[in-house]
């Protein structure tokens, strides 16, 4: 865990799947554990490299399961945000209230990557590094960036907690403008599920990791 919120994100979908068996894990678990040590052992000189010739414009990415805990039925809203070359914050936590759709599921995380990157532009202002334009916030699903930019209530999301929305507020100080990107370019998906090796490394080039 200390790895996943310090320098490697790049094992944090393990870690969290891994965090769900702390007091009931079983060989299999056991098993997985020794297999992200072994990463680890093999990436032991890797560290994220921030700066070089890439402009500071902040940009971020966001990704939701459905109902991916067994148990709950409760997505997982992921985020991260890039400085740059390299990340600067990363998250995956557990949605509060059952998602009962893909669209919502990914509503309600890019309201979370939005409430990280109104905190951030506050920290950017602080130490002069401004962000003249609003920053870009990459979401894999239409219905959700709709949803972000529609001043009304629509009637099949009154239920989401008022809260949720403070993400249309975001898009309307423009803080942040949503902007489509295919599942497959989403750098948010490292942190989703388990990918092939093929796409686990061509994303884990973009995470500023070397």
């Amino acid at each position: 865990m200390y790895l996943v919120v310090g320098t490697h994100p790049d094992i944090s979908i393990a870690v969290q799947q891994l965090c769900k068996f702390l007091d009931s894990y079983g060989k299999v678990h056991w098993d997985a554990a020794k297999q992200v040590v072994h990463y680890l052992k093999g990436t032991h000189d890797f560290r994220l490299i921030l700066g070089g010739d890439h402009t500071a414009q902040l940009i971020a990415y966001t990704d939701s399961d459905l109902g991916s805990c067994i148990d709950t039925h409760r997505s997982v809203s992921r985020y991260c945000s890039s400085l740059g070359s390299g990340l600067v914050t990363w998250s995956a936590c557990q949605q509060k209230t059952v998602a009962p759709s893909t669209c919502e599921a990914k509503y309600i995380a890019a309201s979370e990557a939005g409430k990280e990157i109104a905190w951030l532009h506050m920290l950017l202002h602080e130490i002069e590094l401004l962000q003249f334009s609003a920053s870009l916030l990459m979401c894999d699903n239409n219905g959700a960036i709709v949803l972000t930019e529609d001043p009304s209530f629509h009637a099949h999301v009154k239920h989401i907690d008022i809260a949720r929305h403070s993400i249309r507020e975001c898009v309307s100080l423009h803080q942040l403008k949503l902007h489509y990107v295919r599942s497959k370019e989403n750098l948010a998906d490292i942190f989703t599920k388990a990918l092939p090796k093929k796409d686990f490394h061509r994303l884990h080039a973009c995470l500023g990791l070397r």
